[in-house]
């Protein structure tokens, strides 16, 4: 029996089996196209790695991967793909995406592949290219044979890769991170909230300091010019200066007792 190409009701028909989530709305006349998942390995910019990974997603993810001009990004489908022994896949790079200078060798499913596609995509471009969580990105054409093959077995190297693959895209912990670094940005606005608070109180305390600083003194100068002053307005004059100066003595050590607290 010869090989026989799935058409859009024959993939429809197998669903969820085929394809985990299946998207009705992704299939064209014989293919399925295989969209952007939740992570991507990009070139690092910095010295520590040769990679960095990105999760995408939903908020408080990123919701798209940017590419930059000449570089390589590889994309973790949003699909996993679980091949049946008597079938095999071809994969090739929708023309939406060739008209923009993205470029994709194309690829094999092997029968009985069972896990999330991993696409290298290039940028052949002289500008960025932004790449959408759940964009359709490949076409995915299914091939039914006429016998079952061995099923998929990857080799010693391939489960080393995987696994690597897996722990870079451990999406719970990336998930963790991210909240974990918004509980910090949180707690460091609280407290510069708190310092521009106590900040504007010692301020006003020491606005208070000057005033009776200058209210004591003009009642000092009152005494000097006017020594012949009569009881009791010479005790009354020479009591408000005095507890002036107590009160402003008070606020400036309390406005110091704050700021060494601090």
């Amino acid at each position: 029996m010869a090989d026989e190409t799935l058409i859009d009701t024959e993939i429809a028909a197998l669903g969820d089996t085929l394809l985990e989530p299946f998207d009705r709305d992704r299939l064209k006349g014989a293919t399925y196209d295989i969209r952007v998942g939740e992570a991507a390995i990009l070139s690092s910019t910095d010295n520590k790695s040769h990679l960095r990974s990105v999760a995408l997603g939903d908020e408080p993810l990123q919701r798209s991967v940017s590419i930059p001009p000449g570089s390589t990004c590889v994309i973790k489908s949003l699909e996993r793909v679980h091949m049946p022994l008597d079938m095999k896949g071809r994969l090739a790079l929708r023309a939406f995406h060739s008209r923009n200078l993205i470029f994709f060798a194309g690829g094999v499913i092997d029968p009985g592949y069972d896990d999330f596609l991993f696409l290298p995509i290039a940028n052949l471009g002289d500008v960025p290219i932004e790449l959408r969580y759940k964009e359709p990105l490949v076409s995915a054409e299914f091939i039914k044979m006429g016998k079952e093959a061995k099923p998929y077995q990857p080799g010693e190297k391939s489960r080393g890769e995987m696994t690597e693959r897996r722990v870079i895209f451990d999406r719970t912990k990336l998930l963790q991170e991210v909240r974990e670094q918004g509980e910090a940005i949180e707690s460091l606005r609280s407290r510069l909230d708190s310092s521009e608070i106590l900040l504007n109180a010692s301020q006003r305390i020491l606005d208070l300091v000057v005033l009776a600083a200058v209210a004591a003194g003009m009642i000092a100068a009152v005494v000097v010019l006017m020594p012949k002053l009569s009881f009791p307005w010479n005790a009354i004059v020479l009591g408000s200066g005095a507890g002036l100066g107590v009160i402003a003595t008070a606020f400036l050590l309390s406005a110091l007792i704050r700021r060494g607290s601090r």
